[in-house]
């Protein structure tokens, strides 16, 4: 049974409860690196079952959702208020052809993406950080909230990768 937009929204803010979101957000990029070095593409292409992700694609959707995320933020700090479109990652693995594309370079997209969405994110005010927009799915969601979402979203997949990693070396 598929998980509720609050189910979904509850379990990725629990991986930050009592964290900064910053720091986690600041230290993904590397950590995903880590991960991936050394893995044979093979080994990176393979789902580990047919109705899941493989590592590059889920490389490929964090770097296609930094792209939303921060468009998000910059849309709530520019337009407080405005709505933010909801998409659907699945549909995304098929229409933006995920499988003829990259991992590393989508690994150099997200870390240039991450990069500029803190810098900018170092740079606004407390009062820019309550500001919020309309989420097709979520509802209203603060600048602080998605910020949060995102460092879940990153150890949510993070997580997904190590699994997949440690179940290839148990076979």
């Amino acid at each position: 049974m598929a998980e509720t937009v609050e189910q979904y929204r509850n379990r990725i803010l629990s991986y930050v409860k009592g964290q900064d979101p910053l720091k986690i957000q600041a230290a993904t990029p590397l950590k995903l690196a880590r991960l991936l070095k050394g893995v044979p593409k093979l080994k990176l292409r393979k789902r580990p079952e047919p109705a899941k992700w493989s590592i590059h694609e889920i490389v490929t959707h964090m770097a296609d959702t930094e792209v939303a995320y921060g468009f998000r933020v910059r849309l709530m700090l520019g337009q407080p208020g405005a709505p933010l479109a909801s998409f659907d990652q699945d549909q995304w693995v098929t229409a933006l052809h995920y499988d003829k594309r990259d991992t590393a370079a989508a690994l150099e997209q997200f870390v240039a993406l991450r990069k500029a969405t803190l810098n900018m994110l170092k740079a606004i005010t407390a009062e820019q950080w309550k500001h919020f927009g309309q989420h097709a799915e979520r509802g209203e969601e603060s600048v602080e909230r998605s910020v949060a979402m995102i460092a879940g979203h990153d150890i949510n997949h993070l997580t997904q990768i190590e699994r997949i990693l440690k179940s290839a070396k148990a076979r």
